[in-house]
C-alpha cells in the first residue's frame, strides 16, 4: 500500500513534465508489487548520457540504476544465439532509469527526487 501510495505521487509530479519524463505504461487489470519504479526518458534528444544523470543525482544523494539489461545481451545467449537486434527491448532499455522506491520514503522524499532529476535533465 505504501509502495503504491509513492508510485501514484512519482506519477503525479511526472504529468507535469511528460516531454522530459515518462512512467512505464500500466497495464488494465494489473496490480504490480513495485518493487522497481521505473522512468523513461530519451536520454539522446535531451543531450544527456544516462550515466551522467545517475553520476548528477548521485552528487544530491539520490540513488538510480538501471536494473536489467536485455537479456539478448547476455554473454549465454549470445554464445548460443549469435548476436541479434531486438528493436523493442533495445529501445526500451536506452530509455530506462529506475528511481528510489522503499517504504521508508515519504512524500517529501519523492518531491525532492522529481525536483533534482527534472533540474539535472533541464540543465
Amino acid at each position: 500500500e505504501k509502495r503504491r501510495f509513492l508510485v501514484n505521487k512519482y506519477d503525479e509530479f511526472f504529468k507535469e513534465v511528460p516531454s522530459l519524463i515518462q512512467p512505464i505504461k500500466r497495464i488494465n487489470n494489473c496490480n504490480p508489487a513495485w518493487h522497481l519504479y521505473v522512468v523513461h526518458i530519451d536520454f539522446e534528444s535531451l543531450g544527456i548520457s544516462r550515466s551522467s544523470v545517475i553520476n548528477r543525482l548521485a552528487e544530491e544523494g539520490i540513488g538510480s540504476q538501471v536494473h536489467y539489461i536485455p537479456l539478448h545481451w547476455q554473454p549465454y545467449y549470445i554464445k548460443r544465439y549469435g548476436k541479434i537486434n531486438l528493436i523493442g527491448s533495445e529501445s526500451y532499455y536506452s530509455r530506462c532509469l529506475s528511481l528510489p522506491l522503499h517504504i521508508s520514503m515519504q512524500e517529501k522524499d519523492i518531491t525532492f527526487v522529481v525536483e533534482k532529476l527534472v533540474n539535472v535533465l533541464q540543465k
